[in-house]
């Protein structure tokens, strides 16, 4: 039983900014996800306490994680981060608008966006969703057939529900993860499941 979770609004999410490994914090809205979440987790998940809470090691899903962890009862100390479940690295475009990245790179957004480009372009200075995947993919077979909930980011999000449901890259670059959704799998079936 897998429910994946991403973390709530953050500053960068509302300037429409890159954050890939670098932080910026949670919004109010963002907190207010965080409870409803919680609440979610208190109403739908029973037995809660034989999950493990997997985590990114960023700050803003620890941010997250702490305030979840706070209101359903688990200690956040026995969050276990896993650093292969930090975000898509945009490199040199981290903390950028796409129309600054533009100023800055000129036809590269339109490069990456390309079908044929779109799993293998690798960010100036960071990485591409194929190498994303597959460091992800180390996290899903270290913890695959155990009670997890994973807080993690949107990227880390999409790749880790292909190879859960075995999707072809095409399909998982059309994934997204929106903040008030939360992705439950289980007997190689994706729920949605939304909350308010």
């Amino acid at each position: 039983m897998i429910y994946i979770i991403r973390h709530g609004q953050t500053a960068w999410n509302l300037q429409k900014r890159k954050q890939g490994q670098r932080d910026s914090p949670l919004t109010y809205k963002g907190i207010q996800q965080a409870i409803a979440v919680s609440e979610f987790i208190n109403n739908n998940i029973v037995g809660v306490e034989d999950y493990k809470f997997i985590i990114s090691p960023q700050w803003r899903c620890q941010q997250y994680s702490s305030i979840i962890c706070d209101l359903v009862g688990k200690q956040f100390s026995d969050c276990i981060m896993e650093e292969n479940l930090r975000e898509h690295s945009f490199g040199s475009w981290e903390g950028k608008t796409e129309d600054e990245i533009e100023i800055q790179f000129p036809k590269f957004l339109e490069r990456r966006y390309k079908p044929e480009n779109y799993w293998n372009f690798i960010v100036p200075m960071g990485e591409s969703y194929e190498l994303l995947s597959n460091r992800v993919l180390k996290v899903v077979e270290k913890y695959k057939n155990q009670k997890i909930i994973f807080i993690c980011h949107e990227m880390v999000s999409k790749v880790m529900r292909g190879h859960l449901l075995k999707m072809t890259n095409k399909a998982t670059l059309q994934l997204n993860h929106p903040q008030d959704t939360i992705y439950h799998v289980y007997d190689n079936k994706l729920h949605t499941l939304k909350i308010k």
